[in-house]
């Protein structure tokens, strides 16, 4: 009755008038809120289908970036992020690319788990996580012995797997950078932190 009750309150609104909760929920403090993180996944998302050159997919992309984390201020969340986010996308009506896409960007969530496997659902998936691993890194946040509170190694191995599994022809190395671009407001040594974040990568190859 309780989850009934969250579905249809959730449900009165559009999926798309969450967006503006997200820029009250703080991502990390020197990271800004999940809104700011979604403009970022926006980009870098966009930047990999150019660079794979699936025009086709892009507006779809862009769409589902921009809805990806906006289930995160709904009521019925707890540990569905993604699972109820493609539901109330469906219910506001977004076309089933869209949806998936919102979904499969939490891919892989551990491991052994399923990947995305459409093109959205990949870009969202890889620019979601190399976002935090190049935000993380750029303020000098790495995982140490182990401690890893931001589940950074998890983050790598999930692009790792996305990247290997659908055999994509693209440069990681750049990714890293296009990633690191989103981060112009901070200042930090880029050459050192895409060394260190090629490293960090190679270590879980």
């Amino acid at each position: 009755e309780d989850a009934l009750f969250f579905y249809k309150e959730d449900t009165k609104k559009s999926l798309e008038s969450y967006i503006e909760k997200l820029k009250s929920v703080v991502f990390q403090a020197k990271l800004g809120t999940v809104y700011d993180k979604t403009l970022r996944i926006e980009n870098l998302s966009s930047n990999i289908i150019d660079l794979l050159n699936l025009q086709q997919d892009k507006e779809d992309t862009k769409r589902a970036a921009k809805l990806c984390k906006a289930d995160l201020v709904t009521g019925m969340v707890f540990e569905l992020q993604g699972i109820m986010g493609r539901e109330y996308a469906r219910v506001s009506g977004e076309n089933e690319a869209i949806c998936e896409a919102i979904f499969e960007h939490y891919l892989p969530r551990f491991a052994g788990d399923i990947l995305p496997k459409t093109n959205a659902g990949i870009a969202l998936s890889i620019a979601d996580k190399l976002d935090s691993i190049a935000g993380f890194f750029a303020i000098g946040i790495q995982p140490t012995g182990s401690q890893d509170p931001y589940a950074l190694r998890r983050q790598a191995l999930g692009v790792l797997n996305i990247l290997m599994d659908s055999k994509l022809d693209i440069s990681l190395k750049e990714l890293v950078e296009l990633a690191l671009n989103n981060y112009s407001n901070l200042e930090f040594n880029k050459e050192e932190v895409v060394n260190s974040i090629m490293e960090f990568f190679k270590e879980r190859i």
